[in-house]
């Protein structure tokens, strides 16, 4: 045995022994998968004009909780994205709330939301929306480092006009903060990150998961000027280490499942559509992937009911059941796994020794019992 698959093994039995231990509490809102019924009064039309501007409206948001009360909170409505406020007919949301008018409602300890909702009208629109969904679901099938996803029916009503709007589906996606609270760990920002500093295991199930679904649309080391790191991820971190740091990957709309009609691969990249997988992790994973493809073989049928269970008609249904089994052949056949994935990675395939490399004494077999 090579002393770098040593290293690996070794740091895979520390996960399961002594290392990543979540935390499972979950905001209220987050606690199951019903679909929860809202309306959101504000002036749509205005926020719908100025999108590009970002303006920040008053507004409400009504629910009716599992008693049958009614509860009507004033909240704050803007626009957000980058692409979708250029493509999309519908402009994706922020909603903002006062954490006191929330306390002992399904809603408290929320300060912040994102509503994902219709980028197109009709048949399209509504299916891309719930693909999305679903991916958010099937990645919290394989781990907790994800962020929980909430379903919605929508009405919309224009408080400049008093028209009201028709009911569509969307979900809230849960606020960075929590998600770093959940995990118990701090949301940080870096303006890169190293791959010396990247938790080892997490990060394989992200770049495995994002071959799944065939999408190209994030980085894992840098982010947009001016930014930080990372595209569509959010890093956290323990508090004051610089290694181990997981990113939470967020933003599947150029993702080949779903397949939009505005979806491009990335500049540079070798394929010409977004349905062409291409594996974009890093070399010193290779050691990793078995471990990791066992997890997604073992929770396979999950995976799969989280986009079955989707909404969407059957022939996508079909589609997106087959483009699923595709990734399967692939990963379990060894020589398609060496062709497609392993000499496709990036970098050197080694890391240098860690700070955080665990010493001897401290590895331990999992527990049998």
């Amino acid at each position: 045995m090579n002393a770098n698959r040593q290293f690996f093994q070794c740091i895979w039995l520390v996960v399961f022994s002594v290392g990543l231990s979540p935390v499972t509490l979950s905001a209220p809102l987050f606690e199951t998968d019903g679909v929860l019924d809202v309306v959101i009064e504000a002036p749509m039309g205005d926020l719908s004009r100025q999108r590009h501007k970002k303006p920040e409206f008053p507004g409400t948001l009504r629910y009716t909780d599992a008693s049958g009360v009614e509860h009507a909170f004033a909240v704050k409505v803007s626009p957000r994205g980058h692409s979708r406020l250029e493509v999309c007919d519908y402009p994706q949301l922020r909603i903002s709330f006062d954490r006191d008018e929330t306390k002992d409602t399904l809603f408290e300890g929320q300060r912040e939301l994102k509503v994902v909702r219709q980028c197109m009208r009709g048949r399209d629109g509504r299916e891309w929306l719930q693909l999305e969904y679903a991916i958010y679901r099937a990645y919290n099938v394989i781990t907790d480092y994800s962020f929980r996803v909430r379903q919605l029916n929508v009405s919309y009503r224009d408080t400049e006009s008093g028209r009201r709007g028709q009911t569509q589906p969307a979900f809230f996606l849960e606020d960075e903060g929590d998600l770093a609270n959940r995990l118990n760990r701090k949301r940080i920002r870096p303006p890169k990150v190293d791959p010396e500093q990247m938790e080892v295991v997490e990060t394989t199930h992200y770049m495995l998961f994002q071959y799944l679904i065939a999408n190209t649309d994030f980085a894992a080391k840098r982010g947009p000027k001016g930014e930080g790191c990372c595209h569509n991820g959010r890093v956290v971190a323990e508090a004051g280490r610089q290694t181990d740091w997981v990113i939470v990957p967020y933003d599947f709309d150029y993702a080949g499942i779903i397949n939009t009609e505005y979806a491009l691969p990335g500049k540079g990249l070798p394929i010409r559509k977004v349905t062409t997988r291409l594996y974009r992790g890093f070399c010193w994973q290779n050691e990793l992937l078995p471990e990791t493809i066992g997890l997604f073989n073992e929770r396979r049928t999950e995976i799969e009911a989280a986009f079955s269970s989707s909404g969407i008609y059957k022939k996508r249904a079909t589609q997106v059941k087959r483009f699923i089994g595709r990734f399967y052949t692939t990963v379990n056949d060894p020589q398609e796994l060496q062709e497609k994935i392993m000499d496709k990675c990036r970098g050197p395939d080694s890391l240098p020794v860690r700070d955080s490399q665990v010493s001897q004494d401290q590895i331990k077999a999992p527990s049998t019992g």
